[in-house]
C-alpha cells in the first residue's frame, strides 16, 4: 500500500481513523486521524475539535514539531521556548537563532497566522 505525497495528511488521517489496530479504541484512532489531518495546512477542517483544549495543545505541538523537522535545524532548548498565559501560547525565539535561521522564523510566523484565523487558540511569536 502507498500513500500519495499529495495531500498525504488527508490520506494518513483516513488510514489512521479506519485501521484495525489492536490495543487502540475507536476514539483513540479518530484522535490520531485528526492529529494527522491537522499536521499541515489550514485549521478550519478541525473546527469540531476547537473546544477540546487538550487536542489543541497536542495539535500545536505536532505542528511545531513538523516545522522543526522541515527547517532541518537544531532547535535547542535555549533557542525556542513555549509559554502559556491567560492570552494563549507564546513562542519565544532567541534573536541569534532567528538571525541564523530566518526561514524557520518565517514558518513560525505562518503558523501564528494560521492559528489567528481560528478561535481555538491564541498564538504569538516573540523574537528577542
Amino acid at each position: 500500500m502507498m500513500v500519495s505525497h499529495h495531500d498525504h495528511h488527508r490520506h494518513s488521517a483516513y488510514l489512521l481513523a479506519h485501521v484495525d489496530a489492536p490495543g487502540f479504541s475507536q476514539s483513540q484512532l479518530r484522535r490520531l486521524g485528526d492529529l494527522a489531518l491537522g499536521q499541515r495546512g489550514g485549521l478550519r477542517k478541525l473546527e469540531h475539535q476547537f473546544g477540546d483544549a487538550s487536542f489543541m495543545t497536542q495539535l500545536l505541538s505536532l505542528r511545531l514539531a513538523v516545522l522543526a523537522c522541515h527547517a532541518r535545524a537544531d532547535f535547542s532548548a535555549q533557542a525556542l521556548k513555549l509559554t502559556r498565559d491567560r492570552q494563549g501560547v507564546c513562542i519565544h525565539v532567541a534573536r541569534s537563532w532567528a538571525k541564523r535561521l530566518p526561514r524557520a522564523v518565517y514558518l513560525l510566523q505562518e503558523e501564528v497566522d494560521a492559528w489567528s484565523k481560528t478561535s481555538a487558540l491564541s498564538l504569538r511569536l516573540l523574537v528577542g
